[in-house]
């Protein structure tokens, strides 16, 4: 129950703060086209997923020498 309830915040989020605020006029050149932004935003979420957070980071400092 808690991964739908996660989901269904998460698209009530996104709708209230990036949909409702592109409807606007003023916003149109900020918010169009979509594939600039929306797609490189969708591959980021699932590999963080996948990977968890800060990942790339976390396998950067693990190569360092101590």
């Amino acid at each position: 129950m808690s991964d739908l309830y996660w989901i269904y915040s998460f698209l009530q989020a996104f709708f209230s703060t990036v949909i409702v605020s592109c409807a606007q006029p003023t916003n149109f050149e900020y918010c169009f086209p979509v594939h600039e932004w929306f797609v490189p935003w969708v591959h980021d979420a699932i590999h963080m997923a996948e990977e968890g957070a800060y990942h790339s980071e976390k396998e950067a400092l693990k190569e360092c020498p101590k």
